[in-house]
């Protein structure tokens, strides 16, 4: 799996558009056998741009802080899952990511802010309790460490 993350001093950057760079992650079948790559994107002007070099890398995803709708049609319709909303720990985020253990982010409480980037529980995890860290400096609804 291919994961582009927008990035900026090992934190995922707030915006796909523009975005200095984008560290590109590549999986094995293990999350321990990735290599990761930084594309320098500061060239590209715009979206479409970035969309497009995007599914010249053959990413599987895009993680970043915010997205503009059209940027995700273009994506979605390149089969490339847009992930949004986040902050924080990019090395961290692609991990959880690829692992299935990204928190999804609600606006009806739960767990939200990102993974790094100040977790916070609007009371929607229940009795499992909600965090950040533990040993793998995970965040989200219980099972988090």
């Amino acid at each position: 799996m291919k994961v582009a993350v927008a990035y900026e001093n090992g934190e995922i950057y707030g915006s796909f558009s523009p975005c200095p760079q984008f560290a590109l992650y590549e999986y094995g079948e293990y999350v321990s056998d990735c290599t990761k790559t930084l594309i320098d994107s500061s060239a590209l002007e715009g979206e479409q741009a970035m969309a497009e070099k995007m599914i010249e890398l053959g990413v599987d995803a895009v993680l970043c802080g915010f997205m503009s709708v059209e940027a995700k049609v273009q994506l979605i319709s390149a089969d490339i899952v847009p992930v949004t909303g986040y902050s924080g720990d990019a090395d961290t985020a692609s991990d959880l990511l690829v692992t299935g253990r990204l928190p999804a982010l609600s606006s009806q409480g739960g767990c939200g802010g990102g993974c790094g980037g100040g977790c916070s529980c609007g009371g929607g995890c229940g009795d499992e309790g909600c965090g950040c860290g533990g040993d793998e400096g995970g965040c989200g609804c219980g099972g988090y460490q």
